[in-house]
């Protein structure tokens, strides 16, 4: 397994360093981080090594105003898709296939960057804890959508809505918030294996 750095100029000021992760495969798995949520925090990291496990290469997007530790705001999200992009195309060439694991706003980030790299074919998403803005990046998708039933962000006309769209599983988490936690610590330790179960079967059927 080799492991390097996709290094680019931010918007924000700083060289942004994008962690790719090389299993000489076929297929690339791109995870986008939430606006709070770093690829090192639960839900994202099971995520990697869930697809490094079945045998994905992985790059670990990190935005530049979170290298720069400063807030984004909302005028500056197009600039943001951008630079995702640009460090994708650094990478893509070699790759059949491209699979995005994404989470809160990474789940609108991911939508509008897949919809502008058409060239490379239809990508597979994994929407962790959508926004509602995101539904429309669900229906046009072959996806997996995980959410929980107390989260404030994805409303339940989105929830409703997306339950009828081609190409979507979508699982629920009862009583689960914007971080997929519920109750106790035991509880929510639960809920992550059983995500982790569900990491497992999605990376297991791409080839």
């Amino acid at each position: 397994m080799e492991r390097n750095y996709v290094t680019l100029p931010s918007f924000w000021g700083i060289e942004v360093k994008h962690r790719h992760i090389s299993n000489n495969s076929k297929s690339l798995v791109v995870l986008f981080p939430g606006k709070n949520y770093p690829c090192e925090l639960p839900l994202l990291y099971y995520s990697s090594q869930s697809a490094i496990e079945n045998n994905h290469d992985v790059l670990l997007l990190e935005y530049g105003y979170q290298s720069a530790r400063t807030d984004l705001e909302y005028e500056d999200i197009p600039i943001l898709i951008d630079e995702c992009k640009k460090a994708i195309q650094q990478v893509k060439e070699p790759y059949s296939t491209l699979v995005f694991v994404s989470k809160s706003l990474g789940t609108v980030i991911s939508g509008k960057v897949a919809d502008e790299l058409i060239d490379g074919g239809p990508i597979k998403q994994l929407f962790l804890t959508p926004l509602n803005e995101t539904v429309p990046y669900i229906q046009n998708s072959n996806c997996l959508v995980i959410y929980g039933t107390n989260d404030p962000q994805f409303s339940q006309e989105s929830r409703e809505s997306i339950e009828g769209f081609n190409d979507v599983q979508v699982h629920s988490f009862l009583n689960g918030t914007h971080s997929l936690e519920v109750g106790s610590v035991n509880e929510s330790l639960n809920v992550l294996k059983e995500i982790v179960e569900l990491y497992g079967d999605f990376f297991k059927d791409i080839g």
